[in-house]
């Protein structure tokens, strides 16, 4: 099924993860994809995988926490296609620190990536995605639900794209626009590796753990093409958990 003929998607952090299954997941239904992240190599290695499945694929270095990298982007893919169905938020970052020896130049960063990125990316696209009656599909997690230790820095970011995904639903629901969040828990990417500081209390970090077992970022790939398609159009200002019944 090609959920995603004549469709245009703008991805961030498509280099590995859950933003590559995701730009992989897309491509094999159909999409033409404008993809983007900070790591080159792995990027174009997610652009040609994509573009062996048929899709047609640009791929460029962008940092996410540049509003200028982000409104060139932005511009380019219109240049390009014409044009922008679905803007999938995943690029994201995580750094480790018990709380009181916390860098603010770590939690600032992190911030800067996973928030502010994900408003900028919003903000360049929106006016073109009310052209397209098109979706948002943002990346939060489920350390936004419940505490996590050791990354609060983390936590904060998912917490306020939650918060902006809810925002922006109300705020352009009544003018076509779809805005939706998962909130992933238990994926094996590099996020749930263990934390690299000391004194760690396992029994703290391992409260969110999945009650099954941790799955492949494909499982997620999968949701976020769902509510980016229009089976789920009727799906809008949700977070949605995906986590194995961690915080059920």
């Amino acid at each position: 099924m090609k959920r995603f003929e004549d469709k245009v998607i703008f991805l961030t952090g498509a280099a590995t993860g859950i933003g590559e299954a995701t730009a992989k997941r897309m491509a094999s239904e159909g999409a033409s994809l404008y993809i983007v992240d900070v790591a080159e190599e792995e990027l174009e290695n997610t652009a040609e995988a994509c573009r062996h499945l048929g899709a047609e694929v640009t791929a460029r270095i962008c940092d996410v926490a540049n509003e200028e990298d982000v409104s060139n982007s932005i511009k380019e893919t219109i240049n390009l296609f014409g044009r922008v169905n679905v803007v999938a938020n995943i690029a994201g970052i995580q750094t480790w620190h018990h709380t009181s020896d916390h860098p603010t130049s770590d939690f600032e960063r992190t911030l800067a990536v996973n928030l502010t990125g994900t408003f900028l990316v919003c903000r360049e696209a929106i006016p073109y995605l009310l052209q397209t009656q098109g979706s948002i599909v943002n990346v939060s997690s489920t350390t936004a639900l419940a505490g996590i230790p050791y990354s609060a820095a983390y936590a904060a970011s998912k917490a306020g794209v939650l918060a902006l995904t809810k925002s922006l639903a109300v705020e352009y629901a009544k003018k076509g626009l779809q805005v939706n969040c998962v909130n992933p828990g238990g994926i094996k990417t590099a996020m749930t590796r263990m934390p690299p500081i000391d004194d760690i209390d396992m029994d703290l970090l391992l409260r969110q753990n999945p009650l099954s077992s941790f799955v492949a970022p494909d499982a997620v790939a999968g949701l976020i093409a769902y509510l980016a398609s229009d089976e789920g159009r009727h799906v809008n200002g949700e977070h949605v958990r995906i986590d194995g019944a961690a915080l059920a």
